[in-house]
């Protein structure tokens, strides 16, 4: 069956059938705007679009995976901040004749993420497409006051962590299959233990991240290749520069470096913030400093 034997409103109510309401959802999916019940925490909104032809295919996509990867890609925007993830809400944009198999198979990935994080999906919206299909997601969250981490507020001094591996995804151009880490417990974590000082996730690709922390931050950074943790199968340049891993990047003021120790996941020492003067460079293993050649994947260009 096609989309297009459905229509809009069949479309809804078949997708509809997968959702069921949580907790904190007072009104879900069927009327004008889903109702939370919000709490005295501090409201996270994100959202994330994944388009046909620049983040996937059609015939080489698994849509199972493709759902996960779409919620995971916010759900690394939340953990980013020291939040959980709450509430989401769907939009897809969809060729008349796609095959609605494939919408069930995309919602099957999502919710299986959805009921692992506990994250209610509470409606969206369904549209006609004439030139391909994109699925964009927004995520609610929230987060204790005093545990919120902001990527403006590094300084000098600090040295630049993060969680896992990189490389891995540009190694495998970008397969969906290459599903993304979820690290909501390694940033909640750091934000109870007051062991970061900003953070940021690194979904653009580490050199990305970098650029976008000392940026915000008014800083600049030293980045250390050796140090760089590759994925078996990646090669440097796609560890720096490739991105979609989805890790966090996080700095930490160097009296606190021995405390990571007591955190139960991996985390490695890949630089130090410098004067913003001093600019973003990458230290060789020679000791050589040289320019960034790229800042990472960047749309438009």
């Amino acid at each position: 069956m096609k989309a297009s034997q459905l229509g809009e409103f069949g479309l809804i109510d078949h997708l509809a059938k997968n959702l069921k309401k949580g907790k904190g959802t007072v009104v879900g999916i069927g009327d004008d705007a889903a109702v939370i019940q919000l709490t005295t925490k501090l409201l996270l909104i994100t959202t994330d679009a994944l388009v046909q032809d620049v983040h996937f295919t059609l015939k080489n996509t698994n849509f199972a995976d493709l759902g996960y990867k779409a919620l995971a890609a916010n759900v690394s925007d939340i953990a980013a901040m020291g939040g959980r993830p709450t509430a989401a809400v769907i939009t897809l944009a969809l060729p008349p004749g796609l095959a609605v198999n494939k919408l069930d198979d995309l919602y099957r990935g999502i919710n299986r993420l959805a009921k692992k994080l506990k994250v209610d999906l509470v409606g969206g919206d369904t549209v006609a497409s004439p030139n391909g299909m994109m699925i964009s997601i927004t995520l609610l969250g929230e987060v204790v006051p005093k545990n919120l981490l902001r990527r403006s507020t590094a300084k000098v001094g600090d040295l630049i962590c993060v969680t896992g591996k990189f490389g891995l995804p540009a190694a495998n151009k970008f397969s969906a299959r290459i599903l993304p880490p979820i690290r909501l417990k390694e940033a909640a974590a750091l934000a109870k233990a007051k062991l970061a000082s900003a953070m940021i996730d690194s979904s653009d690709g580490l050199v990305r991240s970098v650029v976008e922390l000392t940026k915000a931050s008014r800083v600049g950074a030293r980045l250390w290749e050796e140090r760089v943790p590759i994925a078996s199968g990646a090669n440097l340049g796609q560890a720096l520069y490739g991105g979609e891993e989805y890790e966090l990047l996080f700095a930490v003021p160097k009296a606190r470096i021995k405390s990571l120790k007591k955190l139960k996941f991996g985390i490695s020492v890949v630089g130090e913030i410098v004067n913003r003067g001093a600019g973003v460079k990458i230290v060789d293993n020679r000791g050589k400093i040289k320019t960034i050649r790229s800042k990472g994947f960047e749309h438009f260009k």
